[in-house]
């Protein structure tokens, strides 16, 4: 069990992520940084990841022990669009793996700004689809998941599912989610990211595209359909604000939800689920609603939808 005092492991963040979260940092420079920090970041005991591809891009399959009923996670990693890996996430999604009891996928999606958007959401759609081929994965047992940037994507993935598919995703988990881009904090910065790097991964992210388009940012995109959604946020971090947003867009469009806000945890604070408590039991809480999520979703052969509740 994860047993580093918070304030130990801020001491320790702080310094990292303001060298490695840098406006003038190369992105392949930041990139190599925090593929090398995520060799500190323990697994569960029990863990197995079997290499794949989802779409045209690499995957992991994750689970922890032997997986119970229907369902799985497809998770997009954080990372500003423009970094972040699976290493990064590795560990956090097998963590959420093994509250669930299911697999949970991890997709090497593109990063910005080698392509900008809507590439990273085509791969997130992609992968949605290639696991919704799998004999025992239909479509409306697969929930979206994300932290920050990935976040953002799994919300625009999961509103261009609901428009263009029959079966939208089984439900949402939005972990600190950037969902606008275009929106600007009035603080300068939290323990984990800040506004003049943030600014930069906007711009890589947008590359000549535009602004608007709710697929660069799902904000301000439809809510209406969605499947039941988990909203975390810490009260400290740069994007309490727009986090909070999410959550009143989706109550006002009548989506089941769960909304969580952290005055202890930072942004993102998952990740660090292998060394924080804290972090873990807001993994296990993501994971009952999941698990919950999927109880009350009808199998495929019945009909009719869960309620709203």
């Amino acid at each position: 069990m994860p047993t580093l005092p918070l304030p130990v492991v801020r001491a320790m963040l702080r310094p990292y992520y303001r060298l490695t979260f840098h406006h003038r940092m190369p992105w392949a420079t930041q990139r190599a940084l925090l593929n090398a920090a995520a060799r500190c970041q323990p697994l569960p005991a029990g863990t197995t990841v079997h290499r794949l591809t989802l779409g045209d891009r690499r995957g992991e399959r994750i689970s922890v022990g032997p997986t119970t009923g229907p369902g799985a996670v497809l998770y997009l990693h954080g990372g500003g669009y423009t970094v972040g890996s699976i290493a990064t996430h590795r560990s956090l999604a097998a963590h959420l793996a093994r509250e669930i009891r299911r697999p949970v996928y991890l997709l090497d999606y593109r990063l910005a700004p080698e392509p900008p958007y809507p590439a990273a959401l085509e791969d997130a759609v992609s992968a949605f689809d290639a696991l919704a081929g799998f004999t025992d994965h239909p479509a409306e047992s697969i929930a979206l998941a994300g932290d920050s940037a990935g976040g953002g994507i799994a919300l625009a993935a999961a509103q261009w599912l609901t428009a263009h598919r029959p079966h939208p995703p089984a439900a949402l988990a939005l972990i600190s989610p950037w969902t606008d881009p275009n929106l600007r904090s009035e603080r300068d910065r939290d323990l984990v990211v800040n506004r003049r790097w943030g600014f930069a991964c906007a711009a890589a992210y947008l590359g000549n595209g535009d602004s608007s388009d709710p697929r660069y940012a799902p904000l301000s995109g439809s809510m209406a359909g969605l499947p039941p959604t988990y909203v975390f946020t810490s009260t400290h971090e740069l994007l309490y604000s727009q986090c909070l947003q999410v959550a009143v867009s989706l109550r006002r469009a009548g989506v089941r939800m769960r909304y969580v806000e952290s005055p202890t945890l930072w942004h993102a604070a998952q990740a660090q689920a292998g060394l924080v408590t804290a972090a873990a039991e807001s993994l296990r809480d993501i994971g009952e609603f999941l698990t919950t999520t999927w109880s009350d979703t009808p199998a495929p052969h019945e009909a009719g939808s869960p309620a709203i509740r």
